[in-house]
């Protein structure tokens, strides 16, 4: 009797603790499957590379690894986040960005599972039937064919500077950035004192001054990021990048960059990449736009991620498509 495999597929994503962007969207990958209504779960791997003569190290690492995560969920239940917050090796534990999605426990899936592994994970642990490759960022493993990867998975880029058209020659792209706008939102609409820095990724600027007047955000929770943001008048970011200065304009700092000196805006942005709630330096102009452009800022991230929603739910049916028509 032939099989029939069911009209919804489910969905295992293999993910860390959401400790990093690359964690945050995988969570938010299986958070818009499951709203969309598909079974959709989350399965944390203790060691990335299951290969020939580690596969027992894997599995040891797994068992060790499992423990420790549930003793420290079960810490979080007991006495709340806020103990944990600023302690590292609860991150992610506490104030995660994406939250409400389902965790899979064992190890083992069905053939009615498309299994997505990232980037990083060498092998298919959970002996999967459909496996998705997500290349977050650059591909390393393309020379190990039969280990590292099998030539039956179907590899998605996050974004086309990281997809390798050997493997995907499609081009296939699924981007689904989270924005906790919950979160991320302006509380106090009284007064303002004082302004915060954002260092991140221009620590290593000759310009970055020696000392601040003001509270560095870098490595403070996410909640205490959004209640500094609420708190100070004006941010003011060394890193051109980052979204941080839009976050802190939405919830309702007057955000600044500083350009590198004799740096323009071309420099640093495409011609038609419109920074929304954000000053380009210190002109009078661009103090007013960044308050102009607040509401634009709030509707950017808000359109973000409905198109987050609309690619996961693009990707459920490309999955339909390849792995169960």
């Amino acid at each position: 009797m032939t099989r029939r495999f069911p009209r919804r597929p489910q969905f295992v994503i293999v993910s860390p603790r959401q400790s990093g962007g690359g964690a945050i969207v995988l969570h938010a990958l299986a958070k818009y499957a499951s709203e969309l209504g598909y079974r959709a779960r989350v399965f944390y791997p203790g060691e990335r590379k299951y290969e020939p003569g580690r596969k027992a190290f894997f599995w040891r690492q797994q068992i060790v690894f499992t423990i420790t995560d549930v003793v420290r969920v079960a810490l979080v239940k007991l006495f709340g986040e806020k103990p944990f917050l600023n302690n590292p090796l609860f991150k992610g534990y506490v104030n995660v960005s994406v939250r409400g999605v389902a965790r899979k426990w064992l190890p083992r899936v069905t053939d009615d599972d498309v299994v997505v592994y990232s980037d990083n994970i060498v092998g298919n642990p959970l002996h999967a039937t459909h496996v998705v490759r997500w290349l977050l960022y650059h591909y390393t493993y393309k020379d190990r064919p039969g280990v590292a990867y099998s030539e039956s998975d179907v590899f998605y880029c996050y974004m086309q500077p990281f997809n390798d058209m050997d493997l995907n020659p499609q081009g296939r792209q699924l981007t689904t950035p989270y924005y906790d706008l919950e979160l991320y939102k302006q509380t106090n609409f009284g007064e303002r004192t004082g302004t915060c820095y954002v260092v991140r990724k221009g620590a290593d600027r000759p310009d970055l001054p020696e000392s601040f007047d003001g509270i560095v955000v870098d490595d403070l929770s996410e909640v205490e990021k959004v209640r500094v943001f609420n708190e100070c008048k004006y941010c003011v970011s060394y890193d051109m990048q980052t979204a941080y200065s839009t976050l802190a304009s939405i919830c309702g700092c007057i955000s600044v960059v500083v350009p590198e000196p004799g740096k323009t805006y071309d420099d640093y942005y495409a011609e038609d990449y419109k920074m929304y709630g954000v000053a380009f330096g210190f002109d009078p102009e661009q103090l007013a736009y960044s308050e102009r452009t607040r509401s634009d800022a709030l509707a950017y991230y808000t359109a973000r991620n409905e198109e987050s929603r609309a690619q996961a739910q693009a990707f459920v049916e490309d999955c339909k498509e390849l792995f169960f028509s």
